[in-house]
């Protein structure tokens, strides 16, 4: 008898433990960045080198952005560890060294992070939810020959296995403002993409316009991949 009470003691306190851990579901909706709903945003992109030899276009460069209030990183959300598996020049539109390219940038992998005071929230204190595709359209200007600048446009689509929710986040203006190692002190740090450690070298710029899509949808439990999640931590 006493050992029954002790097992149903138990399993109440597990139950309210994972009641309290899952308090709910992010809400279904369409924010914007432009609306003043969320923060826009940072990136830096670390560049994977070989032989000392990295590019603004190399893959295995990996991508880490987050929010921007002004003062703080990442209180909003946060894109960890997406790397770029393909490059593609889709248009060349140069002439001598002078004009721009296209090209399209495909990634793999990553975590979208929605803070649970955002817009969205609805008990938990944090979402965190794994990235299905990430396609990177990126215009490049050239000048004799020479890279003076670049703007990029980011479609992303995620979900979340605990609470069967699809993400699509849109970036409508992406700019590359420099490169080097390490980035400004108010950026995102480097992260290379094995377990997404603190790593040096790369680009940086300021992301904007931002469009978050959240929706139900029916998707498959990987356990796995959520202990991936807590060991970026470790």
């Amino acid at each position: 008898m006493r050992n029954s009470k002790l097992v149903l003691i138990m399993l109440v306190i597990l139950a309210a433990t994972a009641t309290a851990a899952l308090a709910g579901a992010p809400f279904d909706g369409v924010y914007k960045s432009s609306d003043g709903d969320f923060n826009e945003g940072r990136e830096a992109s670390w560049w994977m080198s070989v032989f000392g030899l990295g590019s603004f276009l190399s893959t295995g460069n990996v991508l880490h952005a987050e929010s921007w209030d002004g003062s703080t990183l990442g209180t909003d959300w946060k894109i960890l560890c997406p790397m770029v598996v393909k490059v593609t020049l889709i248009a060349d539109m140069t002439s001598g060294g002078w004009g721009q390219r296209i090209y399209q940038l495909d990634y793999a992998g990553g975590y979208l992070e929605l803070s649970g005071a955002g817009p969205w929230g609805n008990g938990d204190a944090l979402y965190t939810n794994l990235i299905d595709t990430y396609y990177e359209f990126r215009t490049i200007q050239y000048e004799a020959g020479l890279k003076t600048g670049s703007v990029s446009d980011h479609l992303v689509t995620a979900h979340s296995n605990i609470y069967k929710k699809c993400f699509t986040w849109g970036i409508g203006n992406g700019v590359w403002l420099g490169e080097g190692d390490p980035p400004p002190i108010d950026y995102p740090e480097f992260r290379e993409n094995r377990a997404c450690r603190r790593d040096k070298f790369g680009h940086w710029g300021d992301i904007r316009d931002l469009t978050l899509t959240i929706q139900g949808c029916t998707v498959s439990t990987e356990t796995s991949s959520w202990g991936a999640v807590k060991a970026m931590y470790r």
